[in-house]
């Protein structure tokens, strides 16, 4: 779970750095809100006292899931050839996220970003998992 939410503190700071690129901080951010609250989380530019927290809580629990799952897979492996598992759990969480889930229960700041934007909060997230990860299991 620790590694979950590292994950999620990197791959937010990410969002909204693009965000701030496209003059629109918070809007990949507050897009992942459309799980629970419709489209209107795609048009909120800043910080709104709705919006905003939906679209947190929705994407730390989300990525808290990703890394439980590739925790539960991956609990024999460290170093390198975690990176490289995680890795392809990103691969794997990209075709699950953007590829198969229905509209609806996608992202959602996918709406804003270019494909090399995206590919980069997937790397984010396969990094920042498996530092997680590898940091917990020399600890242990």
């Amino acid at each position: 779970m620790r590694a979950g939410l590292i994950a999620a503190a990197a791959t937010a700071g990410v969002l909204i750095g693009l965000g701030s690129a496209h003059h629109a901080a918070m809007r990949p951010l507050n897009s992942v809100a459309h799980i629970l609250i419709g489209s209107r989380a795609y048009y909120m530019e800043g910080v709104d006292p709705i919006v905003t927290p939906l679209g947190v809580v929705a994407h730390v629990l989300s990525i808290v899931i990703w890394g439980i799952l590739l925790a539960t897979v991956t609990r024999t492996l460290g170093g390198v050839r975690l990176y490289g598992a995680a890795l392809a759990f990103a691969g794997f969480t990209w075709l699950v996220d953007l590829r198969l889930l229905p509209e609806r229960l996608r992202p959602g700041f996918e709406s804003g970003l270019s494909a090399a934007e995206i590919a980069t909060v997937y790397l984010v997230l396969a990094l920042s998992l498996a530092w997680g990860l590898d940091r917990e299991r020399r600890v242990a």
